[in-house]
């Protein structure tokens, strides 16, 4: 009996309480749209993007009292290894 309750309150719920929330990039460079489950905060962030399955380096540039606020540079986390340990953390110029 517990189980039939368990599983009816779980399917009385609604379906947007169990989808996880994604984000949606697009690329200042590329102009292509990369899904990721979290939203990148800092300057720079190593995630995981869900269309491509792959991890990709996120580099956020602020523009303050400006529309857009900020603009997103996406780079493949293995050309983000090649780099030297300046530009690692620093930042660096990304190809199209």
């Amino acid at each position: 009996m517990k189980y039939i309750l368990l599983f009816l309150l779980i399917m009385g719920c609604g379906d947007e309480q169990l989808k996880p929330e994604t984000f949606e990039i697009k690329d200042k460079i590329t102009k292509k749209i990369h899904i990721f489950r979290k939203e990148p905060k800092l300057k720079k962030s190593i995630l995981f993007c869900i269309k491509d399955k792959e991890r990709k380096v996120v580099w956020v540039d602020w523009h303050p009292d400006q529309t857009p606020e900020f603009t997103y540079r996406v780079d493949s986390y293995a050309n983000y290894i090649e780099k030297t340990w300046v530009e690692q953390h620093y930042g660096y110029r990304i190809a199209p």
